[in-house]
C-alpha cells in the first residue's frame, strides 16, 4: 500500500475514532443527567443538570457531524442549545436567591439571606 493510501487510512480511522469517542461521551453525559433526574438524585434545576445537557448535546452533535449523520447533529446542537438556556436560567437564578432586599415601608431595605 502507498505511502499516501496509509495516511489517509489512518486519518480516516482517526475521524471515525474520535466521532465515536464525542458521540459516545455525549450519550452518557445526557443520558445520565436524565437517569440522575429520575431517580431523584439530581434536580433540573441544577446548574449540573444543565451542564450535563448543554455539553453532552455539544459532544453528541460533533461527533454526529464527523459522521456526516446531520439531523442528529442538528437535533443534539438544539439540546446543547436547549441546555444552555437552562444553564443560564440555573445561574442567575442562584445568584439572585443569595441575598434578597426585604423592603418595609418604616425601616427601609432589608438585608435576607436565603437558602441555596
Amino acid at each position: 500500500m502507498p505511502v499516501g493510501r496509509a495516511r489517509g487510512l489512518a486519518e480516516k480511522v482517526g475521524k471515525r475514532m474520535l466521532a465515536a469517542v464525542l458521540g459516545w461521551v455525549g450519550t452518557i453525559g445526557t443520558i445520565g443527567a436524565f437517569a440522575l433526574h429520575s431517580t431523584g438524585r439530581m434536580s433540573a434545576l441544577s446548574v449540573r443538570y444543565a451542564l450535563l445537557n448543554s455539553v453532552g448535546g455539544l459532544l453528541a452533535s460533533a461527533g454526529a457531524a464527523l459522521y456526516g449523520a446531520w439531523p442528529s447533529a442538528a437535533s443534539n446542537l438544539i439540546w446543547a442549545a436547549l441546555g444552555l438556556r437552562a444553564l443560564v436560567v440555573a445561574l442567575r437564578e442562584r445568584r439572585g436567591a443569595r441575598v434578597v432586599l426585604d423592603v418595609q415601608a418604616d425601616e427601609g431595605p432589608q438585608p435576607v439571606t436565603l437558602a441555596a
